[in-house]
């Protein structure tokens, strides 16, 4: 007799954070001597803006009594300071460099600290699981600040799906006629360039409501930019970064801008269809399981692109067997 097992939904488990660029705020949302909670990779973080304007992404907990630093911290010219009892600890490398009512500071009196980049209007950490030191830099947007282009409009969502499975539909073009009610599956390509790390999705939405070509460019699994060409000087552009929360919630923030020649015709309209295009996959999202090995036809070759593609952004082997 074959016992059946039990439900997926109670053993399943999803992978690791892959490593890479991962925003945490907006630019223009941490203003200089503001500190902020973090919640990032399951983690704890502190988040502020020295008083020389830098930003900083910091372990949240104070090594002395604990408390996080994110809750009524303060900024102290490059430092931030503990609530709890007035220790400040240095943005450059976390450690101890006061203590109001000691001229002794403990060796141990450290936090860990994040490196940290602001471009394109973003605040990124790079996350590696032994917080090396960034292996690639960040890629330029010059459509922002463009004056052929409009400024930018910011969303944010709340996805309960680890940062891999909302990555997986930048290579999935079949979901498109099922999720999103094209008509049929869009003509598609998905390549990789010369340096193994940046994949791109090319796909003919000729049945969509605005006739278009989309290109999806994947740099890592937490950061993308999805530029859908309508015609000669009408294209859209939206900026997607992650910042995953935990194993099975991510925020994603959203950058969305249009062409000035769209703008009254139908710029509304595209860019909110984008938007609107989320409450289709916010379902699947929240509902499935990941699979780590799945049943894939011989017709997923994209898929099975994507998943040869993500394994280079987790640690160990073991990672990489379990990803795909």
């Amino acid at each position: 007799m074959t016992i059946v097992e039990p439900c997926e939904s109670k053993t399943n488990f999803t992978p690791e954070f892959p490593m890479g660029w991962y925003s945490v705020e907006r630019s223009h949302q941490l203003a200089v001597g503001e500190v902020k909670p973090v919640q990032a990779f399951d983690r704890e973080l502190v988040l502020y803006r020295t008083r020389s304007g830098r930003a900083v992404l910091q372990d949240a907990f104070c090594p002395h009594l604990g408390a996080h630093l994110g809750y009524k911290g303060r900024v102290v010219g490059e430092s931030v300071r503990c609530p709890f009892h007035g220790w400040q600890f240095s943005a450059d490398d976390g450690k101890c460099v006061k203590i109001p009512y000691c001229d002794e500071i403990p060796e141990r009196a450290q936090i860990r600290t994040w490196h940290v980049e602001e471009k394109n209007g973003e605040v990124y950490m790079w996350f590696h699981p032994e917080n090396t030191a960034p292996e690639w830099g960040l890629p330029d947007l010059p459509e922002l600040g463009d004056p052929n282009w409009t400024s930018p409009r910011y969303t944010e969502h709340l996805v309960p799906a680890h940062v891999q499975d909302i990555c997986e539909n930048s290579c999935d073009p079949v979901h498109f006629q099922f999720v999103h009610k094209q008509m049929a599956v869009p003509e598609s390509t998905v390549t990789i360039d010369d340096d193994g790390r940046t994949m791109h999705l090319h796909s003919e939405m000729a049945k969509a409501d605005y006739p278009s070509h989309l290109h999806a460019i994947t740099y890592s699994p937490g950061f993308a930019l999805v530029r859908t060409t309508y015609g000669p000087n009408a294209e859209m552009i939206m900026y997607n970064s992650a910042q995953p929360i935990n194993r099975n919630e991510t925020r994603m923030r959203w950058t969305l801008i249009v062409r000035r020649e769209l703008e009254d015709a139908v710029g509304d309209d595209v860019m909110n269809g984008i938007i609107e295009g989320l409450n289709d996959d916010y379902p699947i999202w929240a509902n499935k399981v990941h699979r780590h090995r799945p049943v894939l036809c011989k017709e997923d070759k994209t898929l099975v692109l994507f998943r040869k593609w993500v394994r280079q952004f987790y640690l160990t082997s073991m990672d990489k067997r379990e990803i795909a």
